[in-house]
């Protein structure tokens, strides 16, 4: 995010996910087990914020490097990860997470309760 210019190096950056509507239940349940599902009370965000103060990445991509580098102690990042030019090589829903430096108010279009079908888990 530093070589993008979307971060100060002071706070962390906001991970959020690219996924349509439809789609935002199958998401949110593989993301939160049960327990935490039923122990807190979430909403999603509906968020409209400028191209140029997002980094999109591949999901899984992350996953891999994350999962590397604790198993090796060290991280080989070649970059592979980020979803750049709009490329994207997984359509399932949110395969692309979304880096934002932060949250502002503007960009904030809809916030509502977040709500999994039981038989979802």
């Amino acid at each position: 995010m530093k070589e993008h210019g979307l971060c100060d190096g002071r706070t962390p950056p906001v991970w959020t996910f690219e996924t349509q509507e439809d789609d935002l239940e199958l998401l949110a349940a593989s993301l939160l087990s049960e327990h935490e599902f039923n122990q807190f009370e979430y909403v999603t965000l509906e968020l409209l914020v400028p191209e140029n103060r997002l980094l999109r990445s591949s999901y899984g991509h992350w996953c891999e490097l994350l999962f590397q580098s604790i198993e090796t102690g060290r991280i080989e990042d070649d970059g592979s990860w980020l979803c750049l030019n709009g490329q994207q090589d997984d359509h399932s829903p949110g395969s692309v997470q979304i880096l934002i430096p932060h949250i502002r108010k503007e960009w904030i279009r809809k916030v509502e309760p977040l709500e999994i079908n039981p038989d979802m888990y």
